[in-house]
């Protein structure tokens, strides 16, 4: 490969040009214009001529400040660099259309880049956002090296442009790719500004404008650094003190062009709010050391072509040190380029955008093949600087990159921790699985398509009879097999919470068998054995599936809920099945005990306990109904489980507490409310009836029922709310004593003054011997420890008889009175 540099005068000396060095002979030709005069007529005719004379060639131009040609910079000029290939492929692109500046670029990248392509050259123009430009790109391939930049004008009031043999274009990006096995593609840059000080954050930026750093005005924080109080000279020291913005561990350089009348900041570049920046200082001499470094590494690289694509704010900066930096390249005529607004560059596999930077591209197609640069650039030809000068750039430089060296550590081990703690947050500590947090992330991102999940049935019971660390050591070999079998077929699995495991199907991934799976999955859970000492423990579960489902986790919960009310082993959730009738059931039951709560439809009924000795009513069960809307009373077995799940029970039980206590307050009469353990459990509920009973007029007279089972279950904590409320003059009673697992130990424990004798047990008692032989233990029992009993559900004047005849203290049932809204 070779390149031909020459500046366009006319047609014919062009002509001339290209058939004495016989560049016509050539099939794979790559054309460059760096123009710094901004006439579209001229550049029309150029792109004409050259379509005449090479039309098998690919060109691609922008305009800029200045044009650079054999190590000098030039003006006026307009500058043809024609490269000649001999096994690379050139292909051209020019996007003008009316999409995203980030869409242009993976436009770019799907059109250009293929396995083949070492490299691209782009120009846009500066209306396009070259950092989502080149963002873009990446998306397809960062690995492949784009150069190029940013199109810019040497006067102000000419126009940019940029332009491919297809147009010539205000607003639009061009751009041409290499393709070749034996291409050698190689970038430099050198920039050399340092950082100073320590970081700060923008906290507001529009566009190219910083409105506030670390939320005080933007030029009140460069005033304060700087020390400028005069906008008219920020422009000269601008380039000197650039804003060094941080980017993928990068600082990059913003020249500050000027201040705004509302106390902002314009910049070179856009910049984004949050963005981390640090003051920087840049010394001519230093920088042009830098290029020194940069020329020595060129040397010891495979070159037959260099292109340099400069930055146009350097040049300024530099003044006529640009030509001292680019000097040692005069040798070389096969080097040309231009001045830009911005250079891309890439660093560490990204393209990123760059301003202040010399860049330079070195191509060749012969490994072997070097062009030899003097770099020891004559130093006289500096501007002079003084031994001070340089101590103090030295002072800064290092310290600058000490405070650089700290702040990466701190940063390093803040993603460390950060890593580490969501790790932890999308981690179960126990079995390693991903859990209910990465769960719902993935299900909020659209993740997956199929979601089953898996509970493992009477888990408590493992727990309770083997220990929380036996139980611990199955649940942990559990989660391992089941993610043995999730990696296997393909599915992600997770731990949900104590003993709920769940594996899911991402959506891109097509599978038919996915409930095959899962029987397969319910199968090897309920036949492995899990081994403690010499016990074998078995395990059994109970799953529930969503299948393409919106709110997926929520219709697998369903279907699980259904499944273990129904005693289904899998239970899939389906619109049209029972499934789907009970979930519209609960959902309107929940409509109507809200609007019963908020409409005061909720109101204790009263029945009677008669004293079996004296025939006498002495006490009143408060039971709680639900009045509808055509003032009919709604038993609480249609709405009480109901309020339990969705959390309304809570707000039941104090309505219940303020009306019965105050249905009571001017009463002799005995009165009693249920409990459950919820409400034990609850603090609000609990300081409620603390409060009632404060303010009561004879608390004495106030029981509060418990459910056996419930007292069972959290033995501790009922036993000291029952130590409490009788310490402060309340009785309590057990509720529906004899049924489930009755257990006279605990009960002996428990402070209790009565005893309810379950209904089951009373509605026999008259003719089945068993119920009979029951019920008298209990009062046995019951009269051995002080506890008066009470029969429930005393229906007929035959059972009652029966009661009496047992020596029960209390009945109470729809013999004597159903229970009425009013004593």
């Amino acid at each position: 490969m070779k390149t031909y540099n020459t500046r366009y005068s006319d047609y014919d000396a062009l002509d001339k040009y290209i058939r004495e060095n016989e560049i016509d002979k050539n099939g794979n030709i790559l054309i460059q214009i760096f123009s710094d005069i901004s006439n579209k007529k001229l550049l029309s005719e150029v792109i004409k001529s050259l379509k005449e004379i090479l039309p098998q060639a690919k060109i691609i131009g922008a305009t800029s400040s200045a044009g650079i040609l054999d190590g000098k910079t030039v003006g006026e000029s307009l500058i043809l660099s024609i490269t000649v290939f001999e096994k690379t492929k050139v292909k051209s692109i020019i996007i003008k259309e009316d999409i995203s500046d980030y869409s242009k670029g993976l436009l770019l990248g799907k059109k250009l880049i293929s396995p083949k392509v070492k490299a691209i050259i782009s120009f846009i123009s500066s209306k396009i956002d070259g950092e989502e430009f080149l963002d873009g790109i990446n998306s397809v391939n960062s690995e492949v090296v784009v150069a190029g930049g940013v199109a810019g004008r040497a006067k102000f009031k000419d126009k940019e442009y940029v332009f491919t043999e297809e147009g010539i274009e205000s607003k639009a990006v061009v751009a041409i790719s290499l393709e070749g096995e034996e291409l050698w593609v190689n970038n430099f840059s050198n920039f050399n500004w340092i950082p100073i000080g320590k970081e700060y954050v923008v906290t507001e930026a529009e566009g190219k404008i910083i409105k506030s750093i670390d939320n005080i005005p933007a030029t009140d924080f460069y005033k304060k650094y700087i020390g400028i109080t005069n906008k008219n000279k920020v422009s000269r020291i601008g380039a000197r003190f650039p804003l060094m913005v941080k980017k993928k561990n990068i600082y990059l350089s913003r020249t500050v062009v000027r201040f705004t009348e509302d106390q902002g900041i314009i910049l070179t570049s856009k910049i984004n709010t949050g963005e981390k920046i640090r003051l920087g200082y840049g010394d001519m001499s230093e920088i042009i050391k830098g290029s020194d470094t940069l020329y020595e590494s060129i040397n010891n690289t495979p070159v037959e072509s260099l292109f340099i694509y400069s930055s146009t704010s350097r040049r300024f900066f530099l003044k006529k040190t640009a030509d001292v930096e680019i000097s040692p390249l005069c040798s070389s005529s096969s080097t040309s380029g231009f001045y830009m607004k911005g250079e891309f560059n890439n660093i560490n596999n990204a393209n990123m955008l760059f301003t202040d930077t010399m860049t330079i591209l070195t191509l060749s197609e012969n490994k072997d093949k070097r062009i030899k640069i003097h770099s020891a650039i004559n130093q006289r030809a500096l501007i002079s600087s003084c031994t001070e000068k340089t101590i103090l750039y030295n002072l800064i430089k290092t310290t600058g990159e000490e405070l650089t060296e700290i702040n990466l550590r701190l940063e390093e081990k803040v993603l460390e921790k950060t890593k580490e703690l969501k790790s932890q947050y999308f981690t179960d500590s126990l079995t390693g699985l991903q859990n209910r947090n990465k769960l719902t992330k993935d299900l909020c991102n659209n993740k997956y398509s199929k979601l089953a999940l898996i509970d493992i049935n009477y888990f408590k019971g493992i727990n309770d009879f083997y220990g929380n660390n036996v139980g611990d050591s199955v649940l942990a070999e559990l989660g391992r097999i089941i993610k043995i079998y999730s990696d296997e077929v393909s599915l992600q699995c997770f731990r949900l919470n104590s003993d709920v495991f769940a594996v899911a199907l991402e959506r891109e991934k097509f599978n038919l068998d996915f409930l095959e799976k899962i029987e397969i999955l319910h199968k090897i859970i309920d036949e492995q054995c899990f081994y403690y000492r010499e016990f074998k423990i078995f395990l059994s579960s109970t799953i529930g599936v969503a299948i393409n489902e919106e709110r997926l986790l929520e219709k697998a919960e369903m279907a699980l809920n259904y499944a273990k009310r129904n005693k289904k082993s899998i239970q899939i959730y389906n619109e049209n099945s029972d499934l789907s009738k009970d979930i519209e059931e609960n959902l309107t039951w929940i409509k109507k005990i809200k609007d019963a709560i908020n409409e005061d439809r909720i109101a204790p009924f009263f029945q009677p306990i008669v004293n079996n000795h004296s025939g006498n009513v002495e006490k009143y069960e408060a039971l709680i109904r639900m009045i509808d809307e055509d003032g009919r009373a709604i038993a609480p077995y249609y709405f009480l489980d109901k309020a339990i799940k969705s959390n309304l029970y809570s707000q039941l039980t104090k309505i219940m507490l303020e009306k019965t206590f105050n249905a009571f307050k001017n009463s002799d009469y005995e009165f009693s409310i249920n409990l459950l353990l919820e409400d034990i459990d609850n603090e609000e509920t609990r300081n409620l009836i603390f409060q009632k009973l404060k303010e009561a007029k004879n608390p004495n007279k106030v029981v509060f029922e418990i459910v056996e089972s419930e007292g069972i279950e959290k033995f501790d904590e009922v036993s000291k709310f029952i130590d409490k409320v009788k310490e402060m003059g309340a009785k309590v009673a057990i509720d529906d004593f004899g049924t489930g697992y009755s257990n006279f130990s605990y009960l002996m424990k428990l402070n209790v003054d009565y005893i309810k004798i379950d209904g089951s047990i009373i509605k026999d008692v008259r003719k089945d011997r068993a119920a009979e032989v029951v019920a008298k233990t209990i009062v046995t029992f019951a009269k051995e420890l002080g506890i008066r009993t009470i029969a429930e559900f005393v229906s007929e004047e035959e059972i009652y008889n029966k009661v009496k005849s047992i020596d029960i203290d209390f009945s109470q049932g729809y013999y004597f009175s159903e229970p009425k809204a009013k004593l």
